[in-house]
């Protein structure tokens, strides 16, 4: 990428142990004999690692495996394995702060686009760096910054980031100083620095999981930031959301005129992924893509995301009574639900069912409720396994990625949860564990949603916004993709990351500001003397309208988006974001259960 590659400066070469006791570094090999694509990922949960090259045309030169911890041969030689030898840094320094700033939580005002006006010294090279920020008078947060690239956003000097504090924090994470100790120096920031690439994979692997799972929401938007129909769409198709990666450019050692990118970053299970070739970080995904995706994808269980995090409630059968009894006719309990159960329904019908705690059981008012509570992608799992047929493996992933988008639309959210019916006016779940190719389809489009206008689906019949399922199913059989799938189905519609703040722009929602603005003085009366560690900010959030989607907090820049303002609900959906601003820098920011208790506390009870 041109912004990661502005006007070379003065080398300043750092070497990197690389924690295999090996600290000869070489000159890396001529252009005309260095593998066009070099791999680098920790393959197995054994602890080796996967050294892998190719040639210009894709064909494999050389595979190696590469344990934990590797004799001290090659060092007794003199000679560096290629994993070990130096390689540019480039833009990935800019992940290593994005990475400190969420675990500080330390403050990241927007960088201001200024333009020419303040003429600074290297006033053309400043130009080109902001061409990659903002236009002339805008600003950029910290997802969009790390989404575009904008080294002047993450500049340590502008956000005030000490050595001191940078050291000590990376310092005191596990096996920073012996497996690469450029990472606590803060110098070491920039894009000439070169270290190895088995270093930057223990730097990857330091990561503090929260930071870490943050960086990776807004990686998966990286991927989608480029025009359609680009650059990364072999590595999308092939592997799905399951990769999360920046990417960068910068040139070889001695030969500035000669572009060597890549991109660097983790799989989905939290493994960390290095690889580079001759010229940009986009060009080798766009040249290599597929390549790079078959790699990795070998190394992924084909359910990979269906165990992450996330919340959906359902309300099972919602609209049938029925009663649920012990195999034997003896009526069951209410409470958590464990072992096998059956369904009588008032019209004859009896649906056997397990539970290992993700269904729960209760009665109101002389109904019978069942309740289950699923991760984002085991709900999508159990819709295809519902509604659809999930051996037709292209068209199942074409549909979870419109379960998902539909789920995110029509959800009613409640606390850290959404809330959906099983219904065949919303969508159809399984109450029965979903199988092995569900949960593939599930796990594979992990993170990924449609944005730009309400999704839809039906079995038969397509129209606007709505993909036809026997359409799809022709589609795949055909030889036609996933992707191709749902562009087909959604012209108008945008594929992207499931959670992306950096490309969501705020529609003011002057009513909510002004709702908040006159309940806020009254709640923080309460919640000085009754929530430690609630520390406002000076003035109140933006508060943005949401068209589709989930609402979310930007702490960093102190804005809300939401949905609307008409429900009880959506009023405790705002007071519980501005929580979550308030209590930021606070432990009890990430207890949802305690942020929620407050949020309908003071909706209820301060000041409704």
């Amino acid at each position: 990428m041109a912004g990661e590659m502005t006007r070379a400066r003065t080398r300043a070469g750092i070497l990197a142990c690389c924690g295999f006791a090996l600290a000869m570094m070489l000159a890396p090999a001529s252009a005309e004999s260095a593998p066009a694509l070099e791999m680098l990922w920790r393959a197995k949960a054994d602890g080796r690692l996967e050294w892998r090259t190719f040639d210009s045309a894709g064909k494999p030169l050389a595979s190696k495996q590469i344990p934990e911890s590797p004799t001290n041969e090659a060092a007794e030689r003199g000679i560096a394995e290629p994993f070990e030898q130096r390689a540019p840094l480039g833009s990935l320094w800019k992940l290593f702060v994005y990475l400190w700033l969420v675990e500080q939580r330390h403050p990241a005002p927007d960088y201001v686009c200024a333009g020419a006006r303040n003429n600074p010294p290297n006033a053309r090279e400043h130009l080109e760096e902001e061409a990659y920020c903002c236009d002339v008078g805008q600003g950029i947060g910290r997802e969009l910054a790390l989404v575009r690239s904008c080294g002047l956003f993450f500049e340590p000097r502008r956000l005030g980031i000490s050595p001191e504090a940078w050291r000590t924090f990376w310092e005191a994470r596990p096996g920073v100083l012996a497996a690469a100790p450029w990472l606590a120096d803060l110098g070491a920031m920039k894009p000439e620095t070169l270290v190895s690439p088995a270093s930057i994979l223990r730097a990857l692997e330091a990561a503090p999981t929260r930071a870490r799972l943050e960086a990776t929401n807004t990686l998966l938007a990286r991927l989608f930031a480029f025009s359609p129909g680009l650059e990364a769409t072999g590595l999308v198709r092939g592997m799905g959301g399951r990769l999360r990666i920046k990417t960068f450019s910068w040139h070889r050692p001695g030969q500035p005129k000669r572009r060597y990118g890549g991109g660097a970053g983790w799989l989905i299970d939290g493994r960390p992924v290095w690889f580079a070739g001759e010229g940009s970080g986009q060009q080798v995904m766009a040249r290599y893509g597929s390549h790079l995706a078959k790699a990795l994808a070998e190394t992924l269980p084909p359910d990979a995301g269906t165990t992450l995090p996330g919340c959906v409630r359902v309300n099972f059968f919602a609209r049938y009574p029925f009663d649920v009894e012990l195999p034997g006719g003896k009526a069951a309990q209410e409470g958590v639900l464990h072992g096998r159960f059956i369904a009588r329904f008032r019209s004859g019908v009896s649906i056997p069912f397990a539970s290992s705690g993700e269904l729960a059981l209760s009665q109101a008012d002389g109904q019978t409720r069942i309740e289950g509570r699923f991760g984002i992608d085991d709900y999508v799992a159990r819709v295809i396994e519902r509604e659809a047929d999930p051996r037709e493996t292209e068209a199942a992933r074409a549909l979870a990625v419109v379960i998902r988008s539909y789920l995110l639309n029509e959800a009613a959210k409640q606390g850290n949860c959404l809330n959906i019916d099983d219904s065949s006016r919303k969508q159809r779940v399984s109450i029965l564990q979903p199988g092995s190719k569900a949960r593939a389809a599930a796990g594979f489009t992990t993170g990924l949603a449609l944005h730009g206008a309400p999704v839809g689906y039906h079995s038969t019949t397509p129209s606007k916004n709505r993909l036809a399922w026997t359409e799809a199913v022709a589609a795949s059989q055909r030889g036609e993709t996933w992707d191709a799938i749902l562009l087909k189905a959604f012209p108008k519609s945008n594929l992207g990351a499931m959670d992306d703040p950096a490309g969501i722009a705020c529609q003011r929602f002057a009513e909510a500001e002004n709702w908040l603005a006159a309940r806020a003085p009254q709640w923080h009366r309460a919640l000085y003397a009754h929530l430690p560690g609630f520390e406002p900010s000076p003035t109140l959030p933006d508060i943005c309208l949401l068209p589709y989607g989930l609402p979310f907090s930007e702490q960093d820049r102190g804005r809300i988006h939401i949905r609307g303002l008409r429900s009880a609900e959506d009023r405790i959906t705002l007071a519980h974001e501005y929580l979550h601003i308030g209590l930021r820098h606070h432990p009890s920011g990430h207890d949802e259960k305690l942020i929620e208790h407050w949020a309908r506390k003071l909706v209820d009870e301060v000041m409704p």
